[in-house]
């Protein structure tokens, strides 16, 4: 499995897939939906770089840095696949929180949502 197909092909998705995303606090879910999440998503950042897949039985971690502007995020998947091989679930973990806001930002809105702020506790 190539982190390619992982990450990006539909055609590698169950149809009941659920992905859980750092942008929004509910899970996206189904195939058309996740989809459509993974490919603005690609639309929107500047690069994906992998670094590292691990896989083991029906789990793959997929460790990645995606570049956007000047934010450098650090990318922790956990993918479980079903039966037939194909994605079921995405967990997906990113880090710096500040560069996690600045994709949400420009990424959300594509997707019908809202943009999120970082605003600290003394500015509240």
């Amino acid at each position: 499995m190539s982190i390619g197909n992982v990450v990006g092909a539909a055609v590698h998705l169950a149809d009941s897939i659920e992905l859980l995303s750092p942008i929004v606090p509910t899970p996206f879910q189904g195939k058309e939906c996740v989809a459509d999440v993974l490919t603005k998503l690609l639309d929107t950042v500047d690069a994906f770089e992998p670094q590292l897949l691990l896989h083991n039985g029906a789990d793959v971690v997929v460790v990645l840095t995606i570049r956007f502007g000047d934010h450098v995020i650090d990318a922790f998947d956990h993918i479980h696949l079903n039966k037939d091989g194909l994605i079921e679930r995405m967990t997906v973990a990113w880090r710096p929180l500040p560069a996690v806001v600045a994709v949400q930002q420009r990424l959300v809105p594509k997707l019908g949502g809202k943009a999120m702020q970082l605003v600290p506790v003394d500015e509240t």
